[in-house]
């Protein structure tokens, strides 16, 4: 009888023991899904803040969320014109001279042209900003570049995050287009451009590297504002004649590489007696074929002055078309199979680029 007894007593013990062991693992099985629920409704939440290192070197911490940006600089104006339309607040006065006055060129669709001329126009970091007009603006983020000596004082003032990106050279564009796409959200679209841009450098070096360098022809780079000028090697102009095959006669002037509009003699163009002259504008080929000063310079007597496209600005996100161009008039000037490759790039950059169909006149325009 004991025993029976005993044996209904384990019986019912186990009985609990197992009842009490499956709540247990229920319930920390349903804390367990609660807790997993939560991280991935956190997950799919922006971080209130980030760290951004920038072209620069610094660290910046900007919102997790970027949801009002301006630039002041065309360039970056551009990007943020191509990665977050509608986040931006402005667009700076020399974007709004370069693409949105009556006389200047048309790289944007007339919608996006109209659009863009409702934002308010602020100014450049080397012609002057207004801190003021900034916070109206009410910016998340400020985008400048890696040239502007005011980063750390506009940050200061406006006490609010300034990113840094860089022209300087046709891979900075590259970089640009990454951070930005980045800070904005976008990193789809900018690793499509990014990409692109990349793939056509490492074309034109895999092709312009197998040339010597005693047989690359001696350029020079005439200023835009005065022909008596040129970049410095560290500046995007610098950069495309090298990497379309030139042999930049001014890599070695003294003054600050990033200038662009380092002064020279004509006693040294003389000394260097370039074989290609390029130019920004038909006025100043024109004063270059018919001053006496010039008359015995290797390129004006083989009539190789050029005159770069006003559509493929060796300046400006135009510049990876301006390296092609700056290749074909080192190496195949006058040959209709590279004018044809050129004009399929233009076509292939404003549609990637500018959402915009490039026209054949636009291809062959050129400042006067």
């Amino acid at each position: 009888m004991f025993s029976q007894n005993r044996n209904t007593f384990k019986f019912i013990a186990l009985g609990l023991i197992m009842v009490l062991t499956l709540a247990l693992v229920g319930g920390c099985s349903k804390a367990t899904g609660d807790k997993s629920e939560q991280a991935m409704q956190q997950k799919n939440e922006p971080p209130a803040q980030v760290n951004i290192q920038d072209m620069a070197g610094r660290t910046v911490t900007i919102p997790g969320e970027v949801k009002h940006i301006l630039a002041l600089h065309p360039i970056p104006t551009y990007m943020l014109w191509q990665l977050a339309p509608d986040k931006m607040v402005s667009k700076d006065k020399v974007f709004d001279g370069r693409y949105l006055a009556a006389e200047s060129v048309k790289a944007y669709p007339d919608t996006e042209i109209d659009k863009l001329k409702k934002l308010p126009v602020t100014g450049v970091f080397f012609k002057g900003t207004s801190p003021e007009q900034i916070l109206q603006l009410n910016p998340d983020v400020i985008i400048t570049l890696t040239k502007d000596p005011q980063i750390d004082k506009l940050a200061d003032q406006v006490n609010l995050p300034v990113i840094a990106v860089s022209k300087d050279t046709l891979a900075d564009y590259e970089e640009s287009m990454r951070l930005l796409g980045k800070i904005v959200g976008n990193e789809a679209q900018a690793n499509k451009l990014a990409d692109w841009w990349r793939d056509n450098i490492r074309t034109m070096s895999q092709e312009t590297g197998k040339i010597p360098q005693d047989e690359k022809p001696r350029v020079y780079f005439a200023g835009a504002s005065d022909l008596l000028t040129t970049p410095g090697e560290s500046t995007i102009m610098a950069s495309i004649l090298k990497l379309a095959g030139g042999n930049n006669v001014a890599t070695e002037l003294s003054g600050k590489p990033t200038d662009e509009s380092i002064p020279v003699s004509i006693e040294q163009i003389l000394k260097w007696d370039p074989q290609v002259i390029i130019t920004w504008k038909q006025t100043t080929k024109d004063q270059i074929m018919n001053g006496a000063e010039w008359k015995n310079v290797n390129a004006v007597k083989n009539g190789r002055v050029y005159v770069q496209p006003r559509y493929a600005n060796m300046d400006g996100v135009t510049a990876l078309v301006g390296m092609i161009w700056a290749h074909g008039k080192l190496y195949h000037d006058n040959d209709a199979n590279y004018d044809k490759l050129f004009e399929d790039k233009m076509i292939e950059f404003y549609s990637l680029f500018h959402n915009n169909l490039i026209k054949p006149e636009q291809i062959a325009e050129v400042a006067e």
